[in-house]
């Protein structure tokens, strides 16, 4: 029985030894402690002159989620020419207007933030290292024309979210993160740089540990394998843009942006959940360059929960994320630092959220998970989508009279 024993110890001993041999260093591998999407193969996306034709755009590369570099397409807008400090410097800008203002170039979900008017942003941006991020201000947006591609009656007519004005002197680096929406990025100035991660193939690969963000903490100037193992395998989109040019990134694509030179550019999100069977022989076939950003409307990213498909994407995406769900997860995973803004506004918005909570958990164990949300019915979904709808409004009646701003904050 001795014997026994003993040889079955030295089987174990040389098992653990020749695993132990066999085991990747991950330390050895390219990208390790480089920066994000250094690896060892890069792939390339679909580019085109100019922007397609809308029957095209949507057909080939929305529906489909592909991203598409569309060069030399943001040469059409007035602003690719006429936005230089000077023009800004002198533009009417109304009293008491103001503009977020980041402090931190390496982006830093914590960091402080900011309001000035914008004439003194451009007046200091230069020598301060501060980064605008907030709306094109209204009295600059007829400088932008929408984007010829977009340019149809069910994008127009209320899936429009919001666009966001990006302008630094360079040097920026967004965190890997996802946004909830498409998103067409139009550069004005500078270059940059777009490392995307296709979330078909790679998702599982990348460690989004910031859910209720949809973000990832790596660092992207040091990529950790010890950290982020995952990435040690990921095949990285680089796609490099100059002035001119346009992006678009295809809803929840992983994606970190660097910029280089005095930078500006203006993206266009809008709300992914459109029904396949619209018309888009309705678009327009030749481009309005009178449809500026100005002439049309976005509705904020509220609007974006307001469909049941857009409600069950959300809530699959952070279960995927989240173990042993519980209302608290459930609530900050779901609007996360907004609470502060619906506490200080008094909005009674646990007892919506409870309300979506019970409809969701369905075995009423305490806890929400993938295969409750399978088996619920279009009435429990109804249910979620009307507290969601009222808080939606209740969001908006409070923004109507302090100006505030709720967003979710897995756009950004």
């Amino acid at each position: 029985m001795a014997r026994v024993k003993m040889k079955l110890d030295t089987c174990l001993i040389v098992y653990f030894f020749s695993s132990f041999s066999d085991a990747r260093d991950l330390t050895k591998e390219p990208g390790h402690l480089e920066p994000f999407g250094y690896a060892k193969s890069t792939l390339t996306c679909d580019e085109v002159e100019k922007f397609p034709p809308p029957d095209v755009f949507f057909q080939d590369y929305v529906f489909p989620k592909r991203p598409l570099v569309m060069r030399n397409a943001a040469k059409i807008s007035p602003a690719f020419k006429s936005w230089t400090d000077d023009y800004f410097l002198q533009v009417n800008e109304p009293v008491n207007h103001a503009v977020s203002v980041e402090t931190e170039k390496k982006e830093d979900r914590k960091q402080e933030v900011r309001e000035m008017p914008f004439t003194e942003f451009v007046g200091k941006y230069n020598t301060s290292g501060i980064y605008m991020v907030n709306p094109v201000p209204k009295f600059i947006r007829q400088d932008i024309v929408l984007p010829c591609c977009m340019q149809c009656p069910f994008i127009m007519e209320g899936k429009l979210v919001e666009n966001i004005m990006w302008f630094s002197s360079g040097g920026t680096k967004s965190v890997v993160h996802t946004d909830s929406v498409d998103n067409i990025n139009c550069l004005y100035r500078g270059d940059k740089q777009f490392v995307m991660v296709d979330p078909e193939k790679y998702g599982d690969k990348v460690d989004l540990d910031h859910p209720e963000g949809s973000y990832s903490g790596v660092d992207v100037d040091s990529v950790d394998y010890n950290k982020y193992p995952g990435l040690a395998d990921v095949e990285f989109y680089t796609i490099n843009i100059t002035a001119g040019d346009c992006l678009f990134i295809p809803y929840k694509w992983i994606h970190q942006v660097r910029s280089f030179g005095s930078n500006l550019a203006v993206n266009i999100w809008w709300n992914h959940f459109i029904p396949k069977d619209v018309s888009l022989q309705s678009c327009n076939m030749e481009c309005d360059f009178e449809m500026t950003l100005r002439s049309v409307d976005f509705r904020g990213f509220d609007q974006v929960m307001e469909s049941i498909d857009a409600i069950k994407d959300h809530v699959y995406a952070l279960l995927s994320s989240l173990k042993n769900c519980d209302y608290e997860k459930f609530l900050h995973g779901l609007i996360s630092d907004d609470i502060e803004f619906l506490e200080n506004n008094k909005i009674p918005y646990n007892r919506l959220m409870k309300k979506m909570f019970k409809d969701m958990d369905v075995n009423e164990d305490g806890y929400i998970n993938e295969g409750e949300l399978d088996t619920m019915n279009e009435k429990h979904w109804l249910s979620v989508q009307q507290s969601m709808d009222e808080l939606s409004q209740l969001i908006k009646d409070a923004e109507s009279l302090d100006n505030g701003e709720f967003r979710f904050r897995d756009e950004l």
